[in-house]
């Protein structure tokens, strides 16, 4: 048996991680607007956590920009 840490099948914890990176990355943004450190950091997010992360992390920004999500 493989193991690996990434779980496609249960992304039951997926979300709360995804936010948890947003909301770092969107206040990191806030104090310093250094584009290449949002843009590695959604690279790691990539490897981290599958396909597709980088735009749901975006997506949880975008709703904090907004007020919608904390």
């Amino acid at each position: 048996m493989t193991f690996s840490r990434r779980n496609i099948e249960n992304p039951s914890d997926r979300v709360q991680l995804e936010q948890a990176e947003a909301r770092e990355l969107y206040h990191n943004w806030e104090a310093s607007q250094n584009r290449d450190l949002i843009r590695a950091r959604l690279e790691r997010a990539e490897r981290i956590y599958g396909r597709g992360a980088r735009d749901r992390i975006r997506a949880y920004m975008a709703q904090m920009r907004e007020g919608q999500l904390e």
